[in-house]
């Protein structure tokens, strides 16, 4: 199974087309527009979630992948998507303010979602990916509330991040960027992640494309 995570930033259709021709099974795509306003290939199917229509958090898969939504899906945790597809769990992530959740922000967003699924995590093999909006040090963190809390209550499960198991590196000292704030080259941060429990074939970080986001890809095969 091929997954890409990609935050698209302003959705439009020229860009989910483009994103399409990588031929994935499975796309994960934070800040896509619901799906009155999608138009995809025949066969295809799309998940969302959110309260923006122009601007959500999207799972786009193949006819021949199997997708249920499971009846333990809370919406009231709307950027966070979870999905069981082939036997595997797979939630989608975007932790974002709202007016239901504010003035939390996303370290907590992110670990109070992640803590009500863990009965689910713990129980199905899971990859958890998308933009998580966390990085080392960012405002709003805490002890308890941090990309760094969050690594470790995913590890206690055995879900770990993809990218830093494989390099070596430690959270905060990446040496590569997954976004450029406000498009800028000089700006770069490391905030989306894959968690795993499932061993991977292949993982990338893909190429910068300015003409689609300020993020970049992330390439998943397992």
């Amino acid at each position: 199974m091929k997954i890409i995570a990609y935050n698209i930033n302003l959705s439009s259709q020229e860009k989910i087309d483009r994103i399409l021709e990588h031929d994935a099974d499975v796309y994960i795509l934070p800040e896509i527009a619901c799906k009155p306003r999608v138009s995809l290939p025949e066969g295809y199917q799309m998940e969302w979630t959110g309260n923006i229509p122009h601007k959500g958090l999207g799972v786009i898969w193949k006819p021949s992948v199997k997708v249920e939504v499971p009846k333990w899906f809370n919406p009231k945790l709307q950027y966070f998507l979870p999905l069981m597809i082939d036997g595997y769990l797979i939630i989608a992530a975007w932790p974002t303010t709202t007016e239901q959740n504010s003035p939390m922000k996303y370290p907590e967003i992110a670990m109070k979602a992640l803590q009500e699924y863990s009965p689910y995590i713990k129980q199905f093999p899971t990859i958890i990916s998308g933009d998580m909006n966390l990085y080392k040090g960012q405002s709003g963190e805490s002890k308890k509330f941090s990309i760094q809390a969050i690594c470790d209550f995913l590890k206690e499960m055995n879900v770990v991040s993809i990218y830093h198991e494989m390099t070596g590196e430690t959270l905060g000292n990446e040496s590569c960027a997954t976004y450029y704030h406000q498009f800028k080259e000089n700006q770069p941060f490391f905030i989306d992640y894959t968690f795993s429990s499932i061993p991977v074939k292949s993982f990338k970080i893909g190429e910068w494309d300015s003409d689609i986001s300020d993020h970049v890809p992330q390439f998943i095969e397992i």
